[in-house]
């Protein structure tokens, strides 16, 4: 498992650091690939969801946690050559590789910053729209990270998030090695893997209205890269699921073993966590 991203909030008028984020799914180059291939699966949904939230002429954007791509492209086409996007992530080697795929795709309104979102108190009304996809599932405080994103939006602009909901993640036929794997990295994993359902919900708490939601479903089969993630969460999360589940290492082996040999089978499908999509106005 790769090196974790923590990415704090530092306070404008005191040295308190708040540990809000730690991810635990690192930045290597096989990291890297996976992230670029999700933003290419879920690039339809995310530009669905774009193309409802009216913008005004010449605006400003913010993508959180933007990772090596997140939505700068698809941001950067809705706002104009006009407008201007900005993508936030902390870690370095996210920032290298956002401004390399900005870099190749000639967009010359994004800019990048290794920067963390600043709290509420230092939060500037600057934006028109703030995103971000696949974040606040790895924190353990989600509505300080929403909070401080709607006090970064301009009043009459839109906060829009994208969050899994590990709820209806199930292979068919069902498996018990998949129950129980998925039982466990549910312990391990370190955030709320079924806030997308509660997105709705905690908009309305950070003062937003017009809340709205929609949300999409995605089904594998084998040779599919994400047939297997549960397999790929499992091997990422092996040192913790051996120190923090009663799982042996035989145990972890002979569950992810008989699981995979479950997924390869011809007849298997497996339906992807729902992707939950909800997007609010600041009053």
């Amino acid at each position: 498992m790769g090196s974790s991203t923590v990415v704090s909030y530092v306070s404008s008028v005191s040295s308190t650091v708040v540990e809000v984020v730690d991810y635990r799914l690192g930045s290597s180059g096989a990291e890297q690939e996976r992230l670029l291939a999700q933003c290419e699966l879920l690039r339809p949904a995310a530009a669905a969801l774009l193309d409802t939230i009216p913008l005004p002429p010449n605006a400003k954007a913010l993508d959180v946690g933007c990772g090596p791509l997140g939505v700068l492209d698809l941001l950067s086409e809705r706002v104009g050559p006009g407008g201007s996007v900005t993508g936030l992530d902390t870690d370095h080697r996210m920032i290298g590789w956002a401004r390399e795929s900005v870099a190749e795709r000639a967009l010359d309104n994004v800019e990048v910053r290794h920067e963390a979102l600043p709290p509420v108190t230092a939060a500037e009304a600057l934006y028109d729209l703030v995103h971000c996809r696949l974040l606040l599932i790895n924190t353990t405080h989600p509505r300080q990270i929403l909070g401080s994103m709607a006090a970064a939006v301009r009043p009459g602009g839109w906060v829009a998030v994208q969050e899994f909901d590990w709820a209806t993640w199930q292979c068919d036929p069902p498996h018990p090695a998949w129950s129980r794997l998925k039982a466990l990295l549910t312990e391990v994993f370190g955030g709320d893997v079924h806030i997308g359902a509660r997105l709705p919900g905690l908009l309305s708490e950070a003062g937003l209205t017009d809340v709205r939601a929609t949300a999409h479903a995605y089904y594998w089969r084998p040779g599919d890269r994400y047939q297997t993630l549960l397999l790929s969460f499992a091997h990422l999360f092996r040192d913790r699921l051996l120190e923090h589940t009663p799982l042996t290492s035989g145990e972890l082996d002979s569950l992810t073993g008989a699981l995979r040999d479950h997924l390869e089978q011809p007849r298997t499908t497996v339906r992807e966590s729902l992707l939950v999509q909800a997007w609010a106005r600041k009053p």
